[in-house]
């Protein structure tokens, strides 16, 4: 394969606490994007996020160039499982599956001519993008907007009608911010909690997540690549995927400056935070296979 661009970027300055992270080896390509904590008990350090993330890159690092599908989700998923064998207490995280290690990631096999979509990182071949959006982040999504959005009626000062609001939505970028980073996201923080619950399991809120206790039956979707197609890898850290880094971008700081908090144009579970760049952290691999 043939890279043509990359780029793997953090939230926070400091580059240590960067939950993303992308490998290009002679047989693999991969971007992982590890979960954003939820923790209640803080067992890994500095994150779960970045535990997790780390542990994958290093294990399809040395995955064999002719591993399968389900070969591969076994050895990363069972690299979770073995961290959690070595802690005090290892059932906790049967119990309590906001505590485990958590991670996506997006697998190109030169070998296989496929990629494989390990939950919601993105995949774009030849500048068709297969969609990746979990029904249940786009329920929360809409819940934050919705506090958010009561938030802002609280917070403005004046007798503007929701219908004012709803045409100025800049007006509401960081107006709930200021009592808070992000309150409407700490209402909703319960829900995200219970998320968890869904991981890897079936249904309308079921998901895919490499946690040390995935199905080895789960359906993983597939994409096939030929030689001499174009293939982008991202994170969900770019929210509207274009064929370029820099399309991407643009996408990105349009959304900084239209709708920061992420409740109107694209609904998320978090928004921007001022003085950073990005909402989230971002990966961004551009090759040719």
């Amino acid at each position: 394969m043939r890279v043509i661009e990359r780029c793997c970027r953090g939230k926070r300055a400091d580059r240590s606490l960067n939950e993303d992270g992308l490998v290009v080896t002679d047989g693999f390509a991969a971007v992982v994007d590890g979960v954003t904590s939820k923790s209640v008990r803080h067992v890994w350090r500095p994150s779960g996020g970045v535990v997790a993330k780390d542990l994958l890159l290093g294990a399809i690092a040395g995955l064999p160039a002719d591993a399968t599908m389900r070969q591969v989700q076994s050895m990363l998923d069972g690299c979770l499982q073995a961290q959690y064998n070595m802690t005090a207490d290892a059932c906790l995280f049967e119990r309590e599956p906001w505590e485990r290690l958590q991670a996506n990631a997006v697998v190109y096999s030169a070998a296989r001519h496929e990629a494989w979509l390990f939950g919601d990182c993105q995949i774009m071949v030849n500048g068709v993008q297969t969609p990746t959006v979990k029904r249940v982040d786009e329920l929360l999504g809409e819940l934050r907007s919705f506090a958010a959005q009561a938030l802002a009626l609280d917070d403005d000062a004046s007798d503007r009608t929701q219908d004012d609001m709803a045409s100025s939505p800049a007006s509401i970028g960081w107006t709930a911010t200021s009592r808070a980073d992000d309150p409407a996201r700490n209402m909703i923080l319960p829900f995200l909690r219970l998320q968890s619950r869904f991981a890897n399991r079936r249904g309308e809120y079921g998901y895919f997540v490499f946690d040390g206790f995935t199905d080895p039956t789960y359906p993983i979707r597939t994409v096939a690549i030929d030689p001499g197609d174009e293939v982008v890898l991202a994170s969900d850290g770019y929210p509207l995927l274009r064929p370029t880094l820099a399309e991407s971008e643009r996408e990105l700081d349009r959304l900084r400056r239209d709708d920061p908090q992420l409740i109107r144009d694209y609904r998320t579970t978090k928004g921007f935070t001022p003085g950073q760049a990005s909402f989230d952290d971002r990966t961004y691999l551009r090759f040719v296979a």
